[in-house]
């Protein structure tokens, strides 16, 4: 390795342990640190596909924190959502065990090599996984992490390779992605969120402004110019901004749903290229304009980064498709930003036309909080819906009290419904599912047995 990662992955690191290894970038990180050929184990409060994929690699896996789970280990790696008296961040700095953040090994990987950053609010899961694939359709084989597996990519959200491209999901809580040196940049987007951390939306601003800044000089920059701050954001970079958007140089000129996801015709400063992608939303075609551009810049000719755009076949939680019985199909998505919500619902309705139950667990107390007044018409789209109670990881929020049904009151929606179980919501869409429904789960992975046992459901009856 360069003397760049010698800081925390030096000769002397063979066992490193993870602390919220199930967490999506985290279960990345750990992937790529097997490709290195390190001893990785790890511990979280929940075991997820994410964790079966590592244990199948051979990583060591507990269910739960504990002290001893960092007896024998070299390094140890959390992310800035595991609070600061985690039992076994406690212990490892008792015993002198090095502790490293998520960003800083990140930082290690990735600024050794041709980098590729996307950045922004909505969006960075799905384009960067798309980059990635279609380096990969065009014999580059990257690295990556991301924040969400892709069957694109082996269903894989993290792999290093030496010497190779390295795309990165650049996200901004805790101002992890001003760590990285990327050749390429990207931001989808910017939206108010993670007030939590930045307290207001001028610092959350001042920070994509800060990354756009610490740019190298020969770096370059895509963005998206008809979303509001980021010419504020940009002008700051070292180096021109490639900007995509309505009116602009690459634009969206046409989208139309069709059987098995969208046709759309891009605009580009070559002239226009037109694309069947296997995805549904116009949010993904945002997307898949952003990755277009990036790949282009990369070195991929636009014909063959169309070719693999077209290939591209989504990444897991993201619309994915979980069930489809007795003319009811199940959707789950990430969805958990009003704009989110709204964009998700919108792609959803593609689906049917017929009744579209949208089912919402929030992430975070203080999030609703922040943006419950953009969340009022978050789900006009949807004909139904219910909503779960928040979920707030253990240690993450103090002080904060909210519920989801103060947000099942104050939305504009005619049949909005709060239920404090993820049984009960299971019963409820079992007895009153009809044929030509589309159920939609969205919220983080939380919410994932909840559309496990509605899909579940839905194959029974079906086989019934």
């Amino acid at each position: 390795m360069s003397a760049a990662t010698c800081r925390l992955l030096g000769a002397a690191v063979s066992r490193v342990h993870i602390v919220g290894i199930a967490g999506a970038g985290m279960s990345g990180i750990a992937a790529g640190l097997l490709d290195l050929d390190l001893e990785v184990s790890g511990s979280d409060l929940r075991l997820t596909s994410a964790t079966e994929r590592l244990a199948s690699r051979g990583a060591h896996i507990q269910h739960g924190h504990d002290a001893d789970n960092v007896t024998d280990v070299d390094l140890v790696v959390h992310s800035a959502a595991v609070p600061a008296d985690n039992v076994e961040l406690v212990a490892a700095r008792s015993r002198g065990v090095r502790v490293a953040s998520r960003a800083a090994i990140i930082a290690e990987l990735f600024n050794e090599s041709r980098g590729i950053a996307v950045a922004g609010t909505h969006g960075k899961s799905t384009t960067s996984a798309m980059i990635a694939a279609v380096l990969r359709a065009t014999g580059r084989d990257p690295s990556f992490l991301l924040g969400a597996a892709s069957p694109s990519l082996d269903h894989a959200n993290g792999r290093y390779r030496r010497d190779s491209w390295m795309v990165v999901e650049a996200d901004e809580f805790d101002s992890a992605f001003l760590a990285y040196t990327p050749e390429i940049a990207v931001i989808t987007n910017l939206e108010r969120d993670h007030l939590d951390y930045f307290g207001t939306e001028a610092r959350l601003v001042e920070t994509f402004a800060a990354f756009a800044a610490g740019l190298p000089a020969n770096a370059r920059l895509i963005a998206r110019g008809d979303v509001a701050h980021l010419r504020h954001v940009a002008a700051g970079a070292p180096t021109p901004t490639e900007w995509f958007g309505r009116d602009e140089a690459w634009d969206l000129e046409a989208y139309t749903a069709v059987t098995d996801g969208c046709a759309v015709e891009f605009r580009t400063p070559h002239g226009p290229l037109a694309c069947r992608l296997r995805l549904r939303g116009r949010h993904n075609a945002w997307n898949a304009l952003a990755a277009l551009m990036a790949c282009a810049l990369a070195g991929v000719p636009l014909p063959d980064a169309a070719r693999g755009l077209e290939a591209f076949a989504g990444v897991e939680r993201r619309l994915q498709l979980r069930a489809c019985g007795g003319g009811v199909r199940v959707l789950e998505d990430y969805a958990h930003h009003p704009t989110a919500v709204r964009a998700t619902i919108e792609a959803a309705r593609e689906f049917t036309h017929r009744r579209l139950w949208a089912i919402y667990q929030p992430l975070l107390r203080s999030r609703t909080l922040d943006l419950l007044e953009d969340f009022v018409d978050a789900f006009a789209g949807a004909d139904r819906v219910t909503f779960a109670e928040i979920y707030s990881p253990p240690g993450r929020e103090r002080g904060v009290s909210a519920s989801s049904a103060l947000l099942a009151a104050r939305v504009r929606h005619p049949d909005a419904s709060f239920l404090e179980s993820f049984d009960a919501i299971a019963d409820a869409v079992a007895a009153e599912a009809a044929e030509g429904d589309v159920i939609l789960v969205m919220g983080p992975d939380s919410v994932t047995p909840l559309a496990d046992r509605i899909s579940a459901g839905v194959c029974a009856r079906a086989a019934a």
